[in-house]
């Protein structure tokens, strides 16, 4: 792994000043580079997104079996084509990561994992790509701000759609905090690496919530109105069963278990004496027989949910709708 100055000797090299619009912002720090390339599960295809220069891209080779990573400024093409050259495990795609089919790199029952360093700005567009995405997980650089919205409670103000999408697809947990003097140019917060595991199948069938909560999210951009695509969520969770393929996780687990132990000690010890704060999520809800329309809008009724809600399309919410919404769903499951 290259050091500070070899990094910002590359840039200057090929004349490459940092995007403003595009949020560049380059790892410099080698502990936090080492950090994400402890990260990754060994042996599993890495998709990295934002490579830049490619000295993280590097790292991340280290570890895992192939690594694609997805650049969108093709000022970077000459550096990491050099790179694709001399390394046959590393292939890179030169293009927008909100429009790159992320399913057509993974293989069928191949494991892999998302690595980014996210320009803050696309936070909540990358992650409604990564729903229902194969990977084992996603380990994300994200900005203060951003991480702490993953983490809100409805009861809070900074509980927002992000949060909501956050909480409903995924087992999140904060890695690492790190500061700002670790990215060239610096910029205005500070950052967090966190790790998002995709919830199993099963377990957002187990729970009322997160189901009617899932299906609005695959219905957002659609104009059905709030209230009957929970009724329709409501009747068909009553309706599935409990099975789902659990393989793909459990196949791994020893190793992603060692992978994070190793990452939580490295990164803890960057840290100092800040603690590793683990946020897990998983609200667990009663439910009960649907077996009609009448019956599904019944229990929408005893929610306790706004007119004013359930009268939108659910990509409409703004963030008090968002709050009033996941405060009534979750309130009604847990009494």
């Amino acid at each position: 792994m290259r050091h500070e100055q070899e990094i910002l000797g590359s840039l200057e090299s090929y004349s490459i000043e940092p995007a403003e619009r595009l949020g560049q912002h380059f790892l410099i720090d080698e502990r936090v580079i080492e950090g994400l390339s402890v990260s990754v599960i060994a042996g599993t295809k890495v998709i990295e997104v934002g490579s830049g220069i490619g000295h993280v891209t590097e790292a991340l080779a280290q570890r895992a079996g192939s690594v694609i990573g997805i650049e969108i400024d093709k000022r970077f093409q000459p550096i990491l084509e050099s790179i694709q050259e001399r390394d046959p495990k590393i292939k890179f795609i030169f293009g927008d990561a909100l429009r790159v089919q992320f399913d057509s790199l993974i293989g069928r029952d191949e494991e892999a994992q998302v690595v980014a360093n996210l320009p803050f700005h696309i936070t909540e567009p990358f992650m409604y790509r990564l729903i229902d995405l194969p990977i084992a997980n996603a380990v994300l650089m994200l900005g203060n701000n951003v991480a702490r919205e993953f983490q809100e409670s409805e009861t809070n103000m900074g509980f927002g759609k992000l949060s909501l999408l956050g909480q409903t697809f995924f087992d999140s947990r904060v890695l690492a905090h790190v500061p700002r003097e670790a990215f060239y140019p610096q910029p205005r917060t500070d950052a967090v690496i966190m790790e998002f595991d995709p919830k199993d199948k099963r377990e957002v069938q187990a729970s009322p919530a997160d189901y009617v909560f899932t299906y609005l999210f695959r219905k957002a951009g659609k104009y059905g109105l709030v209230v009957n695509d929970m009724k329709q969520a409501l009747i068909e969770a009553s309706q599935r069963g409990g099975s789902s393929d659990l393989s793909k996780r459990e196949s791994h687990r020893r190793d992603r278990s060692n992978a994070k132990r190793e990452l939580r000690q490295l990164l803890g010890e960057y840290n100092g004496s800040r603690d590793i704060s683990v946020f897990s999520n998983g609200n667990r809800g009663r439910g009960g027989a649907i077996v009609s329309q009448s019956q599904a809008l019944d229990i929408i009724g005893k929610m306790g949910i706004p007119e004013s809600v359930l009268g939108k399309p659910f990509f409409r919410l703004d963030n008090q709708d968002i709050r009033n919404l996941a405060a009534a769903v979750r309130g009604y499951y847990s009494r």
